[in-house]
């Protein structure tokens, strides 16, 4: 019987389930399994240190490929590669350590400076929120580029930031989105995993509006949610598993994923907030992304 690829994915904070991050990373390993016939198994998140354990124990029963998603993963998926150089492993989210590693992240900024556009455009209040789940560098670096977005349509419109602190607890995001539309904010950018599917819930009981990471998050509350800018985890995970399979994985590269490497993705704007996103406003999102994609507009992501 000819070998079958075995690999591993470490899944991240707010895990199966979350309609974001792990769950598109988590179809991009079953689209492999479809493709490639590859054999996977997942693991919960736990805290750093027992996800090391995970990871150890699948380098040790020699496993073809050890993934581990999201920037809680990258310093234990750094240690362990050290600790076993002749297995492939692969970082998604934040570049990790190692002449074994491959790494993926992402210009996540091509999206976000665009719906910081779309907020500015249709704030009737002059006042947009930013909501992010954990403080971690890769949502601080969203955060700015949504607020550059902003602040390129309107340098006046006032702009509020919160972070739950987490992104696996629904009814502390919506108690913070509750909150920033209580302050006046009527469009809301969430960035936090499964503590965004409370703030949406928020946004459809205030009659206000919300911009959505992660999946296409338009199904949930169609009248609240204007757009969503989904980063695909998937894509790489099918990437270096390809290269694993087709044996020309590199160790030590990271890659960076944006719109033209299919790493980014704007849903669509659906007909029930056409009055909201109007055609004028589609295409001023339109040519912006364009500009940033293209390197026309710049986007500063230091403080």
């Amino acid at each position: 019987m000819p070998h079958k690829t075995k690999v591993g994915l470490q899944l991240s904070v707010g895990g199966l389930g979350d309609l974001s991050f792990n769950d598109s990373a988590y179809a991009g390993l079953r689209e492999a399994q479809q493709l490639h016939g590859i054999e996977f198994q997942t693991a919960t998140w736990e805290n750093p240190m027992l996800n090391a354990i995970n990871l150890e124990n699948w380098a040790k029963e020699d496993f073809d490929l050890i993934i581990a998603i999201g920037y809680g993963n990258a310093a234990p998926l750094s240690e362990v590669a050290a600790r076993y150089p002749n297995q492939r492993f692969a970082s998604i989210d934040v570049a990790a350590e190692g002449s074994n590693v491959w790494s993926a992240t992402y210009r996540e900024y091509e999206g976000d400076f665009v719906v910081g556009v779309l907020a500015a455009l249709v704030t009737q209040t002059h006042m947009v929120g930013f909501m992010g789940g954990g403080v971690t560098p890769v949502v601080r670096r969203i955060e700015l580029g949504f607020a550059q977005g902003v602040k390129n349509v309107d340098s006046s419109i006032s702009f509020i930031s919160d972070y739950v602190g987490e992104f696996d607890d629904p009814l502390k995001g919506r108690l913070l989105a509750e909150t920033q539309f209580t302050l006046g904010a009527d469009v809301i950018y969430q960035v936090a995993g499964r503590c965004g599917l409370g703030a949406i819930e928020a946004a459809n009981e205030f009659g206000r509006w919300i911009i959505s990471t992660g999946g296409d998050h338009s199904d949930l509350a169609p009248n609240a949610v204007l757009t969503s800018r989904i980063k695909n985890v998937g894509k790489p995970i099918l990437d270096v598993i390809e290269s694993v399979v087709a044996d020309r994985f590199e160790g030590g590269v990271v890659k960076s994923y944006g719109f033209a490497e299919g790493g980014l993705m704007m849903a669509p704007i659906r007909p029930s907030v056409f009055k909201v996103v109007t055609p004028a406003i589609q295409n001023i999102m339109q040519e912006v992304q364009a500009q940033v994609i293209s390197g026309k507009i710049k986007v500063e992501l230091e403080e």
